[in-house]
């Protein structure tokens, strides 16, 4: 049976926010976001925040988005550290939004996915929040909860703006 495609005229849109240090000195944090399909292979990454140069070393501490980019890049090929990320960021508030594509531009069908946030500072904390979701046509609003790093999160998949 062929999977309905997602509708195109929707995004994804997830929200978080960066817990601020509690004490001591401080690095901003590496964050990945990614979406993974319901068997957790990665579908897209849609934020990959880290110092490059010489933090490349510490970007072995994002483990469960760097696992997934390993199994993407044999199937795919292309480095996504090279055109994926951006700078490591203070605390506050984020969103990011999804168009329901892969990696390869691929438009998504519908089902269970997961969203994954990840959180790590070198010599520092290390935090996962990963939730199932299902990607439908229909309008839908989740809180995702939150760790010590991830303070807060939630998705809400809606028309695009």
């Amino acid at each position: 049976m062929q999977k309905k495609p997602w509708d195109s005229s929707l995004e994804l849109l997830i929200n978080f926010e960066l817990s601020a240090p509690t004490q001591g000195f401080y690095r901003r944090p590496y964050v990945a976001v990614w979406i993974e399909d319901k068997e957790g292979s990665p579908v897209r990454t849609l934020e990959l925040w880290y110092q490059q140069g010489r933090g490349v070393r510490w970007l072995r501490h994002l483990s469960a988005w760097l696992r997934g980019e390993q199994l993407r890049k044999l199937a795919d090929g292309g480095d996504l550290t090279a055109t994926a990320s951006s700078p490591t960021r203070q605390p506050g508030k984020y969103s990011v939004a999804w168009d329901g594509k892969d990696d390869m531009k691929k438009l998504a069908s519908q089902g269970e996915y997961f969203i994954a946030i990840e959180v790590a500072q070198e010599h520092g904390p290390y935090e996962l929040l990963r939730k199932g979701f299902p990607l439908t046509n229909k309008p839908l609003k989740a809180d995702l909860g939150g760790n010590s790093q991830i303070k807060s999160a939630s998705i809400e998949l809606r028309k695009k703006r």
